[in-house]
């Protein structure tokens, strides 16, 4: 057989397997574009959302006659706005009921705990089974159960509400006025790291509920796709506990190929008005304090300071991951 005839037999061989590695290519390009695109959008509303949350909150102290419940339900109508309108299905109720139906739940953490907005099933007024999304009570960040008799409720601050079981008494106070009868408590990394194990924890279990029974709703509604409990990180959780907001998870949206979408995403709403926090180079070593601290606004002004060395942190657990010590004096 001649040269050309087996270059011929080559082409004819290999030509449907380099034609079908194009399209597999090309199809996996376009699937994340596709995810990025959910991302994006997702991103986006809870983003929007939250800023619609803050304005709200401003205005329950003020003339605007908003109650907290308001404030959430407004929040929750704007993300579900934002997302119709980015997929195109705005005033199409089955359209806006599939990708209603692919956000099993919506949490909103608070300064003293947090409230699940998610399925249920309830009776209404004509007697029929209604399964709809409605508003949940609000539940406590609960730690766990601290040697000596304590239960421990944090919020998103250095305040906690310490329950003794021994003689029922509930006291309330910054976490260092319980360094003697709670050992994590004795430390601000401990303190931090308890308070991030009872947010994460008790949001977690709640919901794992939530996704459950959805689940077992979805059939009913015409859902076909299983959710199953979303990946956290921790570094997600961290950013969570800075200020109030929204975590948001999303499963279920359409792909081309591979596994299926799962996304969550975060929006903090800058409620809180956390102090700001500095961080400085002074004698060698990197410090970090309150921005209105005594001591730093005393050596800020003496010559030789290194100006150039100062940095601003969101909270002390962003200072302290990145080599700074808490200063003496402010105690941040």
């Amino acid at each position: 057989m001649r040269l050309t005839s087996f270059s011929i037999l080559f082409v004819i061989i290999i030509g449907p397997f380099l034609c079908i590695t194009g399209i597999q290519s090309r199809t996996l390009h376009k699937d994340r574009e596709l995810r990025a695109y959910y991302d994006q959008v997702l991103d986006n509303a809870v983003q929007d959302a939250v800023f619609i949350l803050a304005q709200h909150r401003r205005q329950m102290s003020g003339d605007g006659g908003f109650t907290l419940q308001n404030t959430r339900e407004i929040a929750v109508s704007h993300l579900l706005d934002s997302l119709f309108f980015s997929f195109g299905v705005y005033g199409n109720e089955i359209g806006m009921i599939r990708v209603k139906g692919c956000m099993p739940v919506v949490i909103f953490l608070e300064h003293d705990g947090y409230v699940a907005y998610a399925l249920n099933q309830y009776e209404g007024p004509d007697g029929y089974t209604i399964i709809d999304y409605c508003w949940y009570p609000k539940k406590p960040y609960s730690g766990a159960f601290e040697p000596g008799g304590y239960y421990v409720n944090y919020t998103l601050d250095d305040t906690v509400t310490v329950y003794d079981a021994t003689n029922g008494q509930e006291m309330e106070g910054p976490f260092s006025d319980f360094a003697a009868i709670i050992p994590p408590f004795q430390t601000r990394e401990g303190f931090e790291t308890a308070r991030l194990a009872a947010v994460s924890q008790s949001v977690e279990k709640d919901l794992a509920s939530h996704i459950a029974r959805f689940n077992s709703f979805g059939s009913r509604m015409g859902v076909t796709h299983t959710f199953r409990f979303p990946r956290i990180e921790a570094a997600d959780w961290i950013r969570a506990l800075t200020d109030e907001g929204m975590l948001v998870f999303a499963q279920g949206f359409p792909v081309l190929t591979g596994s299926y979408y799962e996304s969550n995403a975060f929006g903090g709403a800058r409620i809180l008005k956390r102090p700001e926090l500095v961080g400085y180079e002074h004698e060698g070593k990197l410090i970090y304090c309150k921005k209105s601290c005594d001591h730093f606004l005393h050596i800020n002004s003496l010559p030789g300071f290194l100006h150039d060395s100062v940095v601003s942190f969101t909270d002390a657990r962003d200072a302290a991951s990145q080599g700074y010590y808490p200063c003496d004096v402010c105690r941040p």
